[in-house]
Order: C-alpha cells, then sequence, then structure tokens
C-alpha cells in the first residue's frame, strides 16, 4: 500500500509546482509591485544590520505608536479580545492593559519574523524552546503523518525555519495564501522551501497535502479565521462561527494525528513553542477547542487584527454555510448581541424577537423599554429589558449606547430598530456598528431597510431574512 501512496505524492507534488509556475507566469509583476519589493529587500537590509533581539524591542516601541495612533484598530483588537474572554471577563483595567501588549507584542513579532527569515536556522534555533516535540516525532517515526493546527500568534514564521532543527525525520511545511504581489510571493516560497519545507497554496486543491500527509509528512494548517460557506459552524472561544474543517477532514482521510501549536513570547527576542496532541477522530469543534486553548497561552501574542467575528452588515445573523445555526448554537456559550427596539403599539412585532432566538438561540437581544410594561413579552432570560427615555437629546445617544455595550462582557454587534428611531442609528454608526437595521426607513445611517410589517407572520419573515440568505441558505 506504501509505494502506491507515494507515488501519488510524487504526481501530487510534480503537480503541485507545475500550477504554481504557471500561476507565477500569468502573474506579471506591476510597477508598484516592483517598487514594494525593492523597499521590502531594503527594510530587510537595514534589520539585518541589528541582532534579534534589538529588532524585537524596535518593533515593540512601533507597536505601541501604532496603539497609540490607530483608533479603529484599537477598537478590532478590543472587540475580538472582549468576545475571547467573556467567558471570564477581565475588569475594563485589565482589558486595556491586554489591548495595549497585544500591540506591543505584534509589532515584535513582526518586525522579529523578517528578522527570522534571513537568519541562518541554527542561530534560530537559539531563540526558540521547543515544548511537547515527542507529540511531533513520536508519529512520524511509525510512519504517521501529524497534522499541526496553529494561528497567526507570535512570531510564526520560525515553524518553516526550524523544520532540519525539528527532527531528522520531519518533513512537510504549511498550507499558505499566495501573496498579491508575486515577486515577494516568489521570495517568501523560496525561503520558506530553502530548509527544505514543503509548501502548498490554498489554490491548490486537496491532493498534495493528503498525498504528503499518507507519507508520513507534517502539514500545518492555519485554522484560526472565518472559513465562510464552506466552514463548519461552532463555538470558537465560546462564540459561534465558521471553522474551518480541513484539519478533522484531513486527519480522517489520511489517519494523521493531529497537534495544536501555540507560539508565546518569552522575552525579547525569545519564543517558546508548545505542541499538544489532539485526540484521534476529533471532529472540528474538539479541534478548535484545542485551538483555542493553545492560543490562550499567550493572548496579547495573537494576531487580534483578524474581523473574526465580523457581521453581515444586511443579515448580520447569518453564515452562508449549509447547516443552520439554530442546530450548533445551543453549544455557544458567549452571546451575539443586538439592540433592538419595538414599535409603539405593535404588540405582533414581538413574533420578529420570538423567531430570532428560535433561529439562533444563542444570541441576546436587550430591548430598548420606553417606560411602558411591554405586552405579550415572553418571559425569555436572553431578552433584557432596557430602559430607555425617548426623550434623550442627540447629543447623549452616544453615551447611552456605549453603556449598553459596556453592559455584558461582549460587545454589541447590530442594532434592529423597528421603530426608526434614527438618532440611535445615527449613534450605532459612531459605535461603528456594522449592521443597523430599520423597519420602514431609508437612507443613511440605515445599512438594511425593510417594509414596515403588517402581521405577525410578516414580522416572522423580517427576521428569517436576517438569518438566511438569498439561496435560501444559511449565511
Amino acid at each position: 500500500m506504501q509505494a502506491p501512496e507515494l507515488a501519488e505524492g510524487g504526481v501530487a507534488m510534480e503537480s503541485l509546482g507545475t500550477m504554481r509556475k504557471a500561476s507565477d507566469h500569468r502573474r506579471i509583476p506591476t510597477l508598484a509591485h516592483k517598487v514594494e519589493f525593492i523597499l521590502y529587500r531594503a527594510a530587510e537590509k537595514l534589520l539585518g544590520l541589528a541582532s534579534l533581539t534589538t529588532v524585537v524591542r524596535v518593533g515593540q516601541i512601533l507597536g505601541l505608536a501604532a496603539w497609540a495612533l490607530s483608533g479603529k484598530h484599537r477598537r478590532l483588537v478590543t472587540r475580538n479580545i472582549r468576545i475571547a474572554t467573556a467567558n471570564a471577563a477581565p475588569s475594563p483595567i485589565a482589558l486595556q492593559q491586554c489591548v495595549r501588549e497585544t500591540f506591543r507584542q505584534a509589532g515584535g513579532n513582526l518586525l522579529g519574523s523578517l528578522r527570522a527569515v534571513i537568519m541562518d536556522p541554527k542561530q534560530l534555533r537559539d531563540h526558540i524552546t521547543i515544548e511537547g516535540l515527542e507529540h511531533l516525532q513520536n508519529p512520524v517515526e511509525t510512519g504517521r503523518g501529524v497534522i499541526i493546527v496553529w494561528s497567526h500568534m507570535g512570531n510564526w514564521e520560525v515553524l518553516a525555519q526550524l523544520v532540519p532543527e525539528l527532527g531528522p525525520m520531519i518533513r512537510g511545511g504549511p498550507i499558505y495564501r499566495p501573496l498579491s504581489n508575486p515577486l515577494l510571493d516568489q521570495l517568501t516560497l523560496q525561503r520558506r522551501t530553502r530548509q527544505g519545507a514543503i509548501v502548498f497554496s490554498k489554490e491548490d486543491g486537496f491532493m498534495g497535502p493528503a498525498a504528503l500527509l499518507r507519507s508520513g509528512g507534517v502539514l500545518s494548517v492555519m485554522s484560526d479565521q472565518r472559513a465562510g460557506g464552506h466552514g463548519d459552524l461552532c463555538p470558537f472561544f465560546g462564540r459561534l462561527s465558521s471553522c474551518t474543517p480541513l484539519p478533522s477532514l484531513l486527519a480522517r482521510r489520511t489517519g494523521a494525528a493531529m497537534v495544536s501549536l501555540a507560539i508565546a513570547s518569552q522575552s525579547s527576542g525569545h519564543w517558546r513553542l508548545t505542541l499538544r496532541p489532539i485526540p484521534d477522530k476529533s471532529g472540528t469543534p474538539v479541534v478548535m477547542k484545542h485551538l483555542e486553548l493553545a492560543m490562550r497561552d499567550s493572548l496579547p501574542d495573537v494576531f487580534w487584527f483578524h474581523d473574526r467575528w465580523r457581521v453581515d452588515s444586511t443579515r448580520p445573523l447569518s453564515f452562508y454555510t449549509k447547516e443552520s445555526p439554530s442546530e450548533s448554537a445551543g453549544h455557544a456559550t458567549v452571546p451575539t448581541r443586538l439592540l433592538a427596539s419595538l414599535p409603539t403599539g405593535k404588540t405582533d412585532a414581538i413574533a420578529c424577537l420570538t423567531t430570532l432566538l428560535e433561529l439562533r438561540p444563542d444570541i441576546r437581544i436587550d430591548l430598548l423599554e420606553h417606560g411602558e410594561a411591554i405586552t405579550g413579552l415572553p418571559g425569555d432570560p436572553r431578552i433584557v429589558l432596557v430602559p430607555y427615555d425617548p426623550s434623550t437629546p442627540d447629543e447623549q445617544m452616544d453615551g447611552f449606547l456605549q453603556r449598553c455595550d459596556a453592559a455584558h462582557p461582549a460587545p454589541l454587534d447590530f442594532v434592529l430598530l423597528l421603530d426608526g428611531n434614527k438618532a440611535l442609528a445615527r449613534a450605532a454608526r459612531r459605535l461603528h456598528l456594522r449592521g443597523i437595521i430599520g423597519a420602514g426607513v431609508s437612507g443613511k445611517p440605515w445599512t438594511r431597510s425593510f417594509p414596515h410589517p403588517e402581521s405577525a407572520d410578516e414580522w416572522r419573515e423580517l427576521a428569517s431574512a436576517l438569518v438566511f440568505n438569498h439561496k435560501g441558505a444559511n449565511a
């Protein structure tokens, strides 16, 4: 059985190289690509004049400067960390410190990775401590492939550079996303393969990675980003999300073992790599739980600058996956939050809220209460009444919405203003909420408007439109 698998691997590797060459041939570098490449190489030359430790310290200083200057990225990182820590929420001060440290570590890790790729592996090995290497070596020694499940964390370039240092039997490499600049992409490929690493493009299919694993190789898969319509719905840090099924799928198809990898900064220019086993036959939810545990080794080392839990601006409760969210939402422990308002005197509008709770059991609805009891409202703990004075001046709306946002460890995700409250809609835009949904409204700042429903059935249809896309699948 071994010979055909190795032959399949050889064909796959050859095919992969052919496809990459053809792809590179079609991607002719533009002038902008060439200028970018020259500037990048010049920066590398400059970094090469200093030690790795010095480069990391400079990067940390630059990271702190970015923290001070970039409000947009501060908001994104804060939102992500609030979700990741919602089940054991830190104090506001501790949260701010974690955000600041994330920027500092991101700067150090970024420049440190640029410096690491131009270092000799033996020199780089002095800056790395590896724990749990036996979980990688033992399966390989028996001829079994291994899938490394990891995230954008720490100095994530060191693994490709350290392949020769992991042991004489270790061969393999990552699945990577091709860079938009073909010159930088070619340079990155050359550097990742010069130490014997085998790399696979995300664009090149399943055959090559599977063949590598069947022949006892090692494949690393970045698994922390959104998987879109091809993902499995499961909790990630407690929040329902579309997660890549690739590690568990490859393990089932090839019989490979799985390990998680954490990369945590120990000091300026030194990182600890920790490998932990993932049980055989684990599905995507279990794999993601192990990845989450690895990332918790050092939350500030995680690259929280991806909008991992982004909601759609027109269908904020959708995922574009084939499976229904209601099937997995019951396992979520961190809610998707919305601030909602009901039109005065329209008790049938409550059907919209009850339908949302049926379709997305993981949501929390902060419902505005105008001083009068809302009749017909179900006694559901997921609906939290928020006292609201309709005469509140527009200039105080921002503060009101910020207090609503801070009322739970997880952040607000969108507003559903069925009474057409434009002052709150404008405040939601200033708070940078992606979804601002209304009924019977038009223009800015709304991201989606529905015709005003006239019956309970139409209110239920409105709720369904926030969860399902136009093809009838879940988004």
